[in-house]
């Protein structure tokens, strides 16, 4: 869990990809903390292949450009998620954290909850966005 919040700017540092072994939890939390890291190498390789990055990392309102710090994460235990494409497998799991500052982004500071979820895609769990997707 990240101790308190920062002030104002924006703290890059790079966030390690999770092993291939991962949990889902572990890779969502591997995804939060890029964002806030803005460590796009690393949002990158935790996401589906299929994710448009350029959306994901650009978009003036998205998470990746506007989310500066946050506290309080909490990632709940996943579960099975029938929002899933013929035989693949994935899990969904509920996040909850305290978004410190956000940058005018469409999240608000404060309370942060959404469900994220995870596919498994060539012997490992990936992020396939949060919300309904």
């Amino acid at each position: 869990m990240l101790a308190g919040c920062w002030c104002g700017q924006v703290v890059r540092r790079e966030v390690p990809v999770p092993p291939a072994s991962a949990s889902p939890e572990e890779v969502v939390r591997a995804y939060i903390d890029a964002l806030l890291g803005k460590d796009a190498k690393t949002v990158r390789a935790v996401m589906v292949p299929e994710t448009d990055f350029d959306d994901e990392l650009n978009n003036p309102i998205g998470a990746f450009r506007n989310w500066i710090s946050a506290s309080d994460i909490t990632i709940d235990e996943s579960y099975t998620s029938n929002l899933c494409p013929a035989g693949e497998k994935c899990r969904r799991m509920v996040v909850t954290m305290e978004l410190c500052e956000v940058d005018s982004g469409s999240y608000p500071d404060g309370d942060f909850a959404q469900s994220f979820g995870v596919r498994y895609v060539k012997d490992r769990w990936l992020v396939t966005g949060f919300g309904s997707g």
